[in-house]
């Protein structure tokens, strides 16, 4: 995006994850260009708080607050959905939504047609072993848990209204050797607290991050800036969705929504999540959705990126999947 207005491209780079430390946030770039190929590093002058701001997922560029100069839309892992808003070329940092979630992506876009950005928003969805709610959230601790100066992850959930660890005995046997002398029977280790398994010092000094929410869902703007949380229809609830673009699915100049998602690297415990087969969100006003499948074939597999391209007055849609050649949805109705 030219962030400055000198014609030049500029970037912005975001960071999630730095190898074999998931859990602390590796840092985020702006890069200015000065139009011959070369980039400077403005972050801190720019946005002091953006190299540090997270675990970042996926980014969007938005005339948010209708100024003429692009704002940055940031979605993130164990937190909320940030704005970087573009203040003449300084960016300053506000969370929209106190909803923490496995946030994948977002797409901005006036849905209920009255002047302000919406956002849609994708995360893991309901239909899964792990559910998080404010009261009872899935939390990752971090921290060098065996002393031996690398960095562990430890994940938990709420079962029954009890904090439990979401790894059985043998794996945590396997990270954490020491829990095979400390719990010896089966029974000692699943009464324990996690407290009592990773120890309450450990856990005091760990860093914590938390998801509440793992709905996907539409952040309503009032005209103000202030956004509400309202959770998409429950079959769009059946896989995270990674992808999004606006379409005009029934011709009537509302803007409707083609999701894709899916994710199959989880451990046997879990399953893969493929629930997906192709949605449509047919825009109903005021920001309500109906789910509808996709007309034709279902689109199988996992869907991380989508864009539209336009060919002989109508548009084609391109989906990049993991593993698979890349999908053309030929011959949907004109976006808006």
């Amino acid at each position: 995006m030219d962030i400055t207005g000198d014609g030049k491209p500029d970037l912005f780079i975001g960071g999630r994850t730095t190898p074999f430390e998931y859990g602390n946030s590796p840092r985020s770039y702006l890069l200015m260009n000065d139009g011959t190929g070369r980039f400077t590093d403005m972050t801190a002058r720019r946005a002091p708080e953006l190299p540090n701001i997270g675990m970042v997922k996926s980014a969007e560029w938005v005339d948010f607050d209708h100024d003429h100069d692009p704002d940055l839309l940031v979605a993130m892992e164990w937190d909320g959905i940030c704005l970087l808003e573009n203040q003449n070329g300084q960016f300053t940092k506000r969370i929209l939504t106190d909803q923490k979630g496995w946030w994948n992506m977002v797409l901005p876009q006036d849905f209920d047609k009255d002047g302000d950005v919406d956002i849609l928003v994708g995360n893991l969805g309901r239909n899964s072993r792990l559910q998080a709610t404010p009261e009872e959230p899935v939390r990752l601790y971090v921290g060098d848990f065996d002393k031996n100066e690398k960095i562990d992850q430890v994940l938990s959930y709420y079962l029954g209204h009890e904090e439990v660890l979401f790894a059985n005995k043998a794996e945590t046997e396997k990270q954490f050797p020491f829990i095979k002398k400390k719990f010896i029977y089966a029974r000692d280790f699943v009464s324990a607290s996690i407290k009592d398994l990773i120890g309450a010092d450990n856990l005091a000094n760990a860093r914590t991050l938390e998801a509440n929410t793992f709905d996907n869902l539409v952040l309503v703007n009032d005209g103000t800036g202030h956004f509400s949380a309202r959770p998409l229809p429950f079959m769009a609830q059946l896989a995270p969705y990674y992808a999004a673009t606006v379409i005009d699915a029934n011709g009537d100049a509302l803007p409707d929504v083609l999701l894709g998602g899916n994710f199959y690297g989880c451990n046997i415990q879990m399953g893969r999540y493929d629930a997906d087969h192709g949605m449509v969100l047919v825009n109903k006003g005021n920001c309500r959705f109906e789910p509808v499948p996709l007309d034709g074939l279902p689109i199988s597999g996992q869907v991380k990126r989508m864009t539209k391209v336009h060919v002989n007055g109508k548009t084609d849609v391109i989906l990049v999947r993991n593993n698979e050649p890349l999908l053309v949805l030929q011959q949907l109705t004109k976006a808006p």
